[in-house]
């Protein structure tokens, strides 16, 4: 019988995340899956009302937190998917998006939905990135 690797559970704001019940990252077998990260500030108060390129770049910088506490980067990343409520908005925005992979280009999925978990984000974005152990 094989063995099970023990998942390893990360957060960046613990008390708001388990008042939410979820983990801002879960890993396990060579691979991270970090949750859908809003435009929150540390006191999970929304960053960037209205503003696509303000929130991308807010959601981006708490994931790089995630990411670089488990020793990897964004050249790490296998797969993103972002959740817009404004999709034109995030055409126009792309360019951070852009910014932040720079040559490395991810599996991508983007879709607009209605709304988010806080009614003043306009993006979430989730993803699965590979360890280097």
């Amino acid at each position: 019988m094989g063995t099970t690797t023990a998942i390893r559970t990360f957060h960046l704001a613990e008390q708001a995340e388990r008042a939410f019940a979820y983990a801002q990252a879960t890993s396990a077998d060579g691979q991270i899956h970090v949750a859908g990260t809003l435009a929150l500030d540390d006191a999970f108060a929304p960053v960037g009302e209205g503003d696509m390129a303000a929130q991308l770049t807010c959601a981006y910088e708490r994931i790089a937190r995630t990411l670089a506490a488990h020793g990897v980067g964004f050249a790490d990343v296998l797969k993103e998917t972002l959740f817009v409520t404004n999709m034109d908005a995030m055409l126009e925005a792309n360019g951070v998006r852009a910014h932040v992979y720079g040559v490395h280009t991810p599996a991508c999925t983007v879709v607009e939905v209605r709304r988010l978990a806080f009614p003043q984000c306009m993006v979430e974005i989730e993803l699965l990135a590979r360890t280097r152990s």
